[in-house]
């Protein structure tokens, strides 16, 4: 099988995972017989799913993570067969893993429709990599770029991947 950019990318957050010393097994997450797209069922009760960024905007030094309704729909999903859901952004050129459990994820999309007034197509979370601190994320407040929704996540750069344990 030939190498993807996106097995090398998510391969780092995988290796982390599989690393920890509370890791017994992975597998693709499933709906039914349908296997979705970078989940993955970690031990017998965690659900995550994995994206990545390359590189952040230069002008922003954001990295842009979108989510389809599709994608939310299959977290929405594992959230109501699995005991832990998590969305982690693998940060590509600052070799960082943003994790957000399923509620601070959550929030994130709720503030984006609330500022928006309404369930929109798809949804952009964004990450920030701050030097010496924490990292930050966060959704856009509809139709005013640089003025985040609702309030940001700030996450531990150490938070992944033992708090999927």
């Amino acid at each position: 099988m030939k190498i993807r950019t996106e097995h090398q990318n998510l391969g780092a957050a995988l290796m982390q995972i599989a690393e920890h010393d509370s890791f017994t097994a992975i597998n693709p997450w499933k709906v039914g017989n349908i296997r979705i797209n970078n989940a993955f069922l970690i031990n017998t009760d965690t659900c995550v799913f994995l994206k990545y960024g390359n590189e952040p905007k230069r002008n922003t030094e954001e990295y842009q993570f979108t989510y389809t309704a599709d994608h939310l729909e299959s977290i929405r999903q594992a959230s109501q067969v699995m005991h832990k859901v998590f969305v982690a952004l693998v940060c590509v050129e600052d070799q960082e893993i943003c994790c957000l459990s399923l509620d601070e994820f959550n929030s994130l999309i709720e503030a984006r429709r609330a500022s928006h007034g309404a369930a929109e197509d798809s949804y952009q979370v964004l990450v920030t990599v701050p030097e010496g601190k924490s990292l930050r994320a966060y959704t856009n407040a509809s139709g005013r770029r640089g003025v985040v929704a609702g309030r940001e996540q700030v996450v531990s750069r150490s938070k992944f991947p033992a708090c999927l344990f």
